[in-house]
């Protein structure tokens, strides 16, 4: 594995923060119709349990969007951008489904 180095600002900006990586090897990436209805399962599964996270309909009231836009707001980012978990909760919240994209990013998606 190669060296990672965290730039000190970072932990400026985060002094409790964790970085945690994650090295896989061998990894087939490629979509196979037969796993479709697996990952199809995942998303569905994971779109259940992220409603127990809707608490609030104002996504800024939520406390679990409150928590990431918090930290989005540390960075120079273009205004108005979103986590991804937001982007997900939205989603979920306008009764959106999720479809199959590749494994990685399903598996990812229904993470987080």
């Amino acid at each position: 594995m190669k060296k990672i180095i965290v730039a000190k600002e970072f932990w400026n900006l985060f002094p409790d923060g964790q970085i945690n990586v994650l090295t896989l090897h061998g990894i087939d990436n490629r979509v196979n119709e037969d796993d479709d209805v697996y990952f199809q399962k995942m998303l569905d599964e994971a779109t259940v349990d992220s409603k127990q996270y809707l608490t609030d309909d104002t996504f800024r009231l939520n406390p679990v969007v409150d928590q990431w836009r918090q930290a989005l707001r540390k960075f120079k980012t273009k205004n108005g951008a979103r986590c991804s978990i937001e982007a997900l909760l939205k989603r979920v919240s306008k009764g959106k489904t999720f479809s199959p994209i590749n494994p990685l990013v399903d598996i990812y998606n229904s993470i987080s």
